[in-house]
C-alpha cells in the first residue's frame, strides 16, 4: 500500500515538474478574442501583419475627371468628412489632418457619377483597398524636405502625399499622427516603406 502511495507522488511529483519546464510557446496559445493580423493574411510568423479596409474614393471637392486615374497606390488618405459614411475615402491638402485614414495600395479611379453615396456607388470602379495599419509604402510631399527613418508620419499639404509629423504645429500635439517612416527618403520620392497605424 505504500508503495502504491509513493509511486503516485512520484508520478505527480513528475508531472507538475514536467508541466513547469515544458511551457507552451506563446504562439501556440490563443491570444483571445480580436483579429490575428497575421494568419488572416494566410503568413508566417515572419510576415508583418497588415490591415486592409474596402473603401469608396472621390476626389476631394466631388471634382475630376470622370475617366481619369486620379488615386495612385501609396496614397495617403483620409476619411470623407462630406460623405461622412465610414467607408469614403478622399485627399487632403491638409497637414496633420485628423481625419487620416491610411495608405491605398491599389490605384482608385474617380468614381462615375460623382454624386453618388456609397449605397449608389457599390460595385464601382472608384472602390480599391485601404491599408490602416502595418508595413507599408507611401509617396513623399514633393515640396517637402528629406524625411528620416523613425519620423512621425502625417498627412502633407499636397493631395495624396506624406510628410513629417511635427507635434508642436498640430493642434492637440498627436492628431493627425498616422505612423512613422522606416526609411529616409527624399521630396518626391516614391515607396518610402513606413508603418501605418490607423487602427
Amino acid at each position: 500500500m505504500k508503495i502504491r502511495k509513493i509511486i503516485s507522488l512520484v508520478v505527480i511529483a513528475l508531472f507538475v515538474a514536467g508541466s513547469v519546464y515544458a511551457a507552451t510557446p506563446g504562439y501556440r496559445l490563443s491570444p483571445g478574442i480580436g483579429e490575428n493580423k497575421t494568419t488572416m493574411q494566410g503568413g508566417t510568423q515572419s510576415d508583418p501583419g497588415k490591415t486592409f479596409r474596402m473603401v469608396r474614393y472621390v476626389p476631394a471637392g466631388g471634382t475630376g475627371e470622370a475617366t481619369d486615374t486620379t488615386l495612385v497606390a501609396g496614397s495617403i488618405v483620409i476619411w470623407d468628412l462630406v460623405s461622412d459614411d465610414g467607408v469614403t475615402v478622399t485627399t487632403t491638402t491638409t497637414s496633420y489632418d485628423s481625419a487620416v485614414a491610411g495608405i491605398i495600395v491599389q490605384a482608385a479611379l474617380t468614381p462615375v457619377t460623382l454624386s453618388n453615396t456609397a449605397v449608389q456607388d457599390r460595385g464601382g470602379r472608384n472602390w480599391t483597398w485601404l491599408q490602416t495599419h502595418g508595413l507599408s509604402e507611401v509617396r513623399i510631399q514633393t515640396d517637402s524636405s528629406t524625411v528620416t527613418a523613425g519620423d512621425a508620419l502625417a498627412t502633407g499639404d499636397v493631395a495624396g502625399e506624406a510628410a513629417d509629423f511635427l507635434a508642436s504645429a498640430s493642434d492637440a500635439g498627436a492628431n493627425g499622427n498616422a505612423g512613422f517612416f522606416y526609411d529616409t527618403g527624399a521630396a518626391a520620392a516614391d515607396n518610402v516603406e513606413c508603418f501605418i497605424k490607423c487602427e
